[in-house]
């Protein structure tokens, strides 16, 4: 029946109208969030869902937070603001009988903790209503209760002790990230639960941890403590592998910085050797180093030998480069097809043709600034639905009146399933994504009860299984000893398949038949040079959700380029977002947007199935990790345009607060920190009295900010007599936000992650078992622990070939005889 958040009958809410028929037009949202989740919102927004951002009389928080535009304090200038609240309607909440109104209308409502809300309570009057609740820690447990900032939840996530330079404190990426990617997995739970209702016709809450959800950017680098692996380390932007191989990411040129996927193994080494091609006919390369195979470097080689040879390398590189500029370079790279990219300012992303051509920017007339706005705007391209565009954030209580008058259909919550099954049970993916970015997502599925089927080939190996943490540092030549891959490919299953092999195209569209989702990660025009376009798959199944996720989309300038998360972080603004002013760029660590783009990709193939279940369509999705990636700073981009201000890397500085920084502890060889931030006169109180200085007490933040290296020093002082984890205690208990910075023994440690059963102790065929981990998110009906390992080498490959497609022995013999199953 048509219910009205007033109980009265006036206008017939039409979310197909008003979404344009997107992939989530049916949906209504509740966002009760602050800066602590709008991104969320954001996201269902541009995914097609109704939106309405519930706000108290004043406004919500990131109303009131800088920078302003115009660097005037405004509630309707607010970029935080401007940033994650387009496309959303806003309504004040008076009182509480407004939300319970709205709450009979709704799907889905988020909430940061920014309002007093009985969630029980308007489940119990929506039985539908899926609940979202974003924490710090997540809503029980030991640190539940513990307060928390953008600082010190990348302190006590992880990966902050991963960012910076050895001789420095571990340091963060200078715009703010953990309320971003908890945003992110927020909404992909939400669409979880979502795809639960459609069958058992009830809602269930969700409890996200901002703590949890950061931990997924360390790309599984801080399982380490786990398998008995050396932590990994700061290395000013690149990356440590094993304790004493070091590879350098970050280069010195002409007129800035690159940045250079500088490392061995087959996936990327010959990307190397033709690097090193040109190095050595500038000249720089030095005898002995010409002639190795990067692609095979770790091979027969003692590691000191290794060593030896990435340092060398690296010093000849930047020989090599102080001589071009970053354009040259870049051009270079994209007639040689190099893993090479400049490291760019928001003012550089700006103006990046490629972003354009693809349609990125949502152009929006704000009205109190001079000219258009650009705001990062569609991640992926999709037919025959894509994303939706957003206009302008509303102003307070704009559509109010609006709101309460529409009337919306309702459905009461069906019978409850009699067997109940996971939300994607039924549902299966190919998978022929590699490394990070596409797996973490299709593990999303496979967590939630998809079959995911990961197509390899020992002819081209996944750079995951043949580098990074060793299961067992006794076994380092063993085929199954990658510990990140029994993690990142929990659940799923193993089947062979050498594309290069002219069989394995029918193999594919006999697979593709009978999947309801396929992605890859193949650069434009790979697929249909072996026959396997969208069109030939969608032939064979036009139900068939396709989905591609690459460094830079199928379309523009760039989408020819192969690359990985550490040359999407740069080409994204986040290298000059991270480390400090005086040296180069120190990160974010490893590959950066492969972690951030994940949820993304998953946010996107959750909402296509919901949208396919409906309509019956298959659809064609073209997702760009870089244009996900800007959108984790939009805040950024927009205070470049607007303000002319250039964000850059201020070390853990903030320019809206002090106290805010990290801080050693003990002795320089114990390599210990903690993060300490105040976003109050009130904090700032509570530590002032904590340090036993009661003088300065009374300092307001105007005064804190002018005064900033006087109590870092103060600060630096205290922490230097002080145990990390006793002084976290400590401040907690007083009010001030503060955490040890963990690295991975602390993080395997964490009574907080152990309670939450972040790393999950799952059986494994050769080692007995392995160590994999969960997201950020719990949901009270469904349950997504998961179960297994990554599969062992073409674990599954009968089982799929004689019992899903129905071969014969005689056939799939044939095929083993053609090389198919290489």
């Amino acid at each position: 029946m048509p219910v009205s958040a007033k109980g009265c009958v006036h206008v017939l809410y039409d979310g197909n109208l008003r979404a344009g028929g997107t992939m989530l037009s049916p949906y209504r949202v509740l966002d009760l969030t602050d800066d602590r989740g709008h991104f969320a919102g954001l996201l269902l927004a541009q995914l097609g869902a109704d939106v309405i951002a519930v706000e108290p009389p004043g406004g919500q928080r990131s109303r009131h937070l800088p920078p302003f535009a115009g660097n005037k304090a405004d509630p309707e200038c607010s970029l935080q603001h401007w940033a994650y609240n387009r496309g959303k309607r806003s309504v004040l909440m008076e009182d509480q009988a407004i939300l319970k109104d709205l709450a009979l209308t709704a799907d889905v409502l988020i909430e940061c903790g920014a309002f007093d809300v009985d969630l029980s309570e308007l489940r119990a009057l929506n039985p539908s209503l899926v609940t979202v609740s974003m924490s710090n820690f997540g809503e029980d447990g030991p640190k539940s209760e513990w307060i928390g900032t953008d600082l010190t939840l990348n302190a006590a996530a992880g990966p902050m002790s991963l960012n910076g330079y050895k001789d420095r404190a571990p340091v963060r990426i200078s715009a703010p990230q953990v309320w971003v990617n908890a945003a992110s997995e927020a909404a992909c739970a939400a669409l979880i639960a979502l795809s639960d209702r459609r069958q058992s016709g009830i809602g269930q809450h969700i409890d996200v941890s901002a703590q949890e959800a950061m931990i997924l950017t360390a790309q599984g680098w801080l399982a380490t403590a786990l398998c008995d692996n050396p932590s990994a380390q700061r290395t000013g932007g690149g990356f440590e592998l094993l304790g004493m191989l070091k590879f350098r990411f970050v280069y010195e040129c002409l007129d800035g910085h690159v940045t250079i996927t500088f490392l061995p193994g087959i996936l990327v080494g010959s990307f190397m050797n033709r690097l090193l091609d040109w190095v050595q006919s500038e000249g720089h390369l030095d005898d002995d180093l010409c002639g190795i195979d990067w692609t095979d470097l770790l091979v027969d080689r003692e590691l000191e030998e290794v060593a030896s040879i990435a340092e060398r390398t690296a010093a000849c590189l930047a020989n090599a480069l102080t001589a071009y500029s970053k354009k040259d370079l870049f051009e270079m790279a994209q007639r040689d097809k190099l893993l090479l990219v400049p490291v760019i300012t928001p003012a550089d992303v700006l103006e990046t043709p490629h972003y354009s051509e693809r349609g990125f920017w949502d152009e929006v007339d704000m009205g109190r600034v001079e000219g258009i706005v650009k705001f990062p705007g569609p991640w992926a391209h999709g037919s025959p639905t894509g994303l939706r565009r957003l206009n302008r954030p509303p102003t307070l209580g704009e559509h109010t009146a609006e709101v309460l008058a529409e009337t919306r259909p309702f459905s009461s919550s069906g019978a409850q399933t009699s067997t109940p099954r996971k939300p994607f049970e039924g549902v299966t993916v190919l998978d022929f994504t590699w490394v990070y970015a596409g797996p973490f997502a299709t593990r999303m599925l496979g967590y939630y009860g998809a079959r995911v089927i990961r197509i390899e080939s020992q002819t081209r190996p996944d750079q995951v299984r043949t580098s990074g943490l060793t299961r067992d540092p006794d076994d380092p030549d063993g085929p199954e000893n990658s510990q990140q891959w029994h993690s990142i490919n929990a659940n799923k299953e193993s089947l062979q398949i050498n594309l290069k092999a002219p069989e394995a195209r029918q193999v594919v569209l006999d697979l593709a038949a009978q999947s309801d989702i396929a992605i890859n990660a193949f650069s434009a025009g790979v697929l249909e040079r072996i026959g396997l376009s969208s069109a030939d798959l969608l032939k064979v199944n036009p139900r068939l959700i396709i989905c591609s996720t690459t460094l830079f989309g199928q379309t523009g300038p760039l989408s020819s380029i192969p690359g990985f998360g550490n040359m999407g972080a740069a080409t994204g603004g986040y290298y000059e977002l991270t480390g400090w002013a005086d040296r180069l760029p120190a990160g974010p660590f490893l590959a950066y947007t492969d972690a951030t783009s994940p949820r993304l990709t998953a946010a996107l193939l959750i909402a296509a199935l919901d949208h396919r279940e409906r309509t019956g369509e298959g659809m064609v999705l073209d997702f760009s990790q870089a244009e996900g990636g800007i959108h984790f700073l939009t805040e950024a981009i927009l205070d470049q345009q607007v303000n002319g201000f250039a964000q850059t890397r201020i070390g853990n500085a903030d320019r809206w607060r002090a106290p805010h920084s990290v801080y050693r502890c003990g002795e320089i060889s114990e390599d210990q920190w903690l993060a300490i931030a105040c976003e109050s006169d009130d904090q700032w109180a509570a530590l002032a009295h904590t340090l036993g200085r009661e003088d300065l007490a009374d300092l307001k933040l105007a005064e804190r900010l002018n005064r900033e290296e006087e109590l870092d020093q103060l600060l630096s002082d205290w922490c230097g007599e002080q145990d990390p984890d006793i002084a976290t205690h400590l401040l907690q208990a007083n009010g001030v936000p503060s955490h040890r910075v963990q690295n991975s023994p602390e993080v395997a440690a964490d009574p907080q992650l152990l309670h939450r059963n972040h790393f999950v102790e799952v059986p494994h065929e050769v080692y007995g078992s392995s160590w994999v981990e969960q997201y950020g998110f719990r949901l009270s009906r469904s349950d997504g622990t998961p179960e297994r390992a990554g599969p062992l080498w073409g674990e599954h490959n009968f089982e799929i070939l004689s019992d899903m497609l129905g071969y014969e022995a005689d056939q799939i013999a044939e095929l083993v005889i053609a090389g198919v199953l290489e």
